[in-house]
């Protein structure tokens, strides 16, 4: 007997409702690394599995058939457990694996910030006022959410890395500099695709001393430590501002634009790698409007922008809007020269 529309609705909203007891018990078997523990082909009694993760067989069956009920591993009526198309992408082996989104959404930080969003509505920051800091203060006390934000967006599931380079000629540039460019590996997807380039990671101290050797190509990728809001190494021919700007009200993401384009050379020209904002719902991804509430809870007035904002934005930095281009991720390449 099909179930009323009203019915489904609910029962659709209801497991909406429910939504931070998924990512909870997500969080749980990602730190625990369950999903590599099962191999990609078979299954493993819950005994064995939980030997392997050092915990009671009881409880973690009991997650694991929660988790089952929403496709994410297997569980058969004997106990074992298996893969299913979604754990597999919990495996650390798994390219773009979602092991570090596991974590990190339902990390210290993010969570105990989006408990205080209410406090955004009166014009407060969520995250100050639940950690008493700013969110990058945060990050460097706890070094350890800090490197788990890199990995997870490192490994993020938009596969911007390899997105951009395959959207994007860069095949004249000698020196790509990569502003807030984390861990480096959008210029090392970059320069993996384009022999010829050289190019520069710019970050916190901290930021780049994370960076590891095997990922700067045998010194065709160097780092640099700095802040974005003072000084930026002068003479790249692209300048890339790679999923920044959005951590930012609009003040300072104008300090920053300002500060790469005394930085750039008449024909240099800046990326944006941004996720434009769709201002009709209607017609947006959920994740972006998601994204953007994201960044009200960790920074307040940060946010996602339409394209209109960012051509103002552009615009008092000294720099003009030539070109969007799409790529296969939601990340959308925003090309700017100066003015």
């Amino acid at each position: 007997m099909p179930i009323p529309q009203a019915d489904g609705e609910r029962a659709a909203l209801d497991l909406l409702l429910r939504g931070f007891q998924v990512s909870r018990m997500l969080r749980l078997v990602a730190d625990l690394g369950v999903a590599d523990h099962i191999s990609p082909g078979g299954g493993v009694t819950i005994n064995d599995l939980a030997a392997a993760c050092d915990v009671q067989p009881q409880p973690l069956i009991r997650i694991l058939r929660a988790l089952a009920a929403f496709s994410i591993f297997s569980v058969a009526p004997d106990g074992s457990v298996g893969h299913t198309a979604r754990s597999r992408l919990l495996r650390t082996d798994t390219t773009n694996s979602m092991r570090h989104a596991a974590q990190f959404w339902a990390s210290a930080g993010p969570w105990e910030a989006w408990g205080q969003l209410d406090i955004a509505l009166t014009g407060g920051v969520p995250h100050d006022a639940a950690w008493k800091m700013s969110r990058f203060d945060y990050l460097r006390a706890h070094p350890d959410e800090a490197r788990l934000f890199d990995s997870m967006m490192a490994h993020f599931p938009d596969n911007r890395h390899a997105a951009i380079a395959a959207a994007y000629d860069f095949s004249n540039s000698r020196l790509i500099a990569d502003i807030g460019g984390g861990d480096g590996t959008t210029l090392y997807e970059i320069l993996t695709c384009f022999p010829t380039a050289s190019g520069l990671v710019f970050d916190r101290e901290d930021v780049v001393r994370s960076v590891q050797p095997d990922r700067l190509l045998d010194g065709r990728i160097t780092v640099a430590g700095g802040s974005f809001f003072e000084s930026i190494p002068a003479g790249a021919d692209i300048y890339m501002l790679i999923r920044v700007l959005h951590n930012w009200p609009d003040d300072d993401c104008l300090r920053i634009l300002r500060a790469c384009r005394a930085a750039m050379k008449s024909d240099s020209l800046l990326l944006l790698g941004e996720q434009v904002l769709e201002p009709d719902p209607a017609n947006g991804r959920p994740t972006d409007y998601l994204l953007d509430v994201q960044m009200m809870a960790m920074f307040g007035s940060a946010r996602t922008r339409t394209e209109g904002e960012f051509i103002g934005l552009l615009a008092e930095s000294g720099l003009r809007l030539q070109r969007i281009i799409s790529t296969e991720s939601p990340v959308s390449i925003i090309e700017a020269a100066p003015m």
